[in-house]
C-alpha cells in the first residue's frame, strides 16, 4: 500500500469537498444579500432609526440593517455586488478554487468605486429615500474630488467610458469568459449538426 499516494488522495478529496462547501456558503450569502436588497424598505430599522419594530424586509432585522448598510455606503451598485458573490460561489464550487473569492472581491471593490462615482454624478437624485443618494456616501465623497472635474471635461465620453469600465470589471468579477461561451455554443452547434446529418443518413 502506497501511504503517500493514499494521503495525497485523501488531502485532495478533503480540499475539493471544503471548496465545494465554501462555494455553497458564498452562493447563499450572495442570494441572501440580493434578497435583503430587493425587499429593502426605508421605513425598516436601520443605523439612524433603530427603534422601529415593524420590519418589511424578508430577512427581518438583520436583512434591514445589511441592506441599509450597503445602500447607504455604495448605493445601487450593491445589486451588482450580490450577483458577484452568487456567481463567485458557483465558480468556486465548479472550479474548486478558494482564491476566487479574493480575486473577485477585489474587482467588485474596483467596479464599486467607478459605479458609485458614475451613479452619484449622473443619477444623484434618489426616489427610494437613500439618505446619501443613489451612489451612497462613497459616491458623494468621490464626487467631491478631482474626479468630478475629469468627468466635467467631457461628460458624454466620460458617461460611456465609465459604463464600459463598470461592465468590464463586473464581467471579470463573475469570471465571465466570452471565449468559453463561444466554445460551448460551437460544441453545441457541432453536436446539433452531427445529429441532423445522422438523421438524414437514416
Amino acid at each position: 500500500m502506497n501511504i503517500k499516494k493514499t494521503a495525497n488522495l485523501l488531502l485532495n478529496f478533503t480540499y475539493r469537498r471544503l471548496t465545494e462547501i465554501f462555494g455553497v456558503i458564498v452562493f447563499i450569502a450572495g442570494i441572501l444579500l440580493l434578497t435583503s436588497l430587493i425587499s429593502y424598505s426605508p421605513a425598516d430599522p436601520n443605523f439612524i432609526f433603530p427603534e422601529n419594530t415593524e420590519i418589511k424586509n424578508i430577512l427581518g432585522f438583520k436583512g434591514s440593517f445589511i441592506s441599509d448598510l450597503f445602500f447607504q455606503s455604495v448605493g445601487l451598485i450593491s445589486y451588482l455586488i450580490s450577483f458577484t458573490f452568487i456567481f463567485t460561489g458557483i465558480n468556486i464550487f465548479r472550479n474548486k478554487e478558494f482564491f476566487l473569492i479574493i480575486e473577485n472581491t477585489f474587482f467588485a471593490i474596483v467596479y464599486s468605486i467607478f459605479g458609485t462615482l458614475f451613479i452619484s454624478y449622473f443619477y444623484s437624485d434618489t426616489f427610494t429615500l437613500y439618505i446619501n443618494g443613489n451612489g451612497g456616501f462613497v459616491g458623494v465623497a468621490l464626487n467631491e474630488t478631482f474626479l468630478s472635474l475629469v468627468i466635467k471635461f467631457n461628460e458624454l465620453i466620460s458617461y460611456y467610458v465609465l459604463i464600459f469600465i463598470i461592465i468590464f470589471l463586473f464581467a471579470i468579477s463573475i469570471n465571465f469568459n466570452l471565449f468559453k461561451i463561444y466554445s460551448v455554443l460551437q460544441n453545441f452547434l457541432n453536436l446539433f449538426n452531427k445529429r441532423k446529418t445522422k438523421n438524414y443518413t437514416h
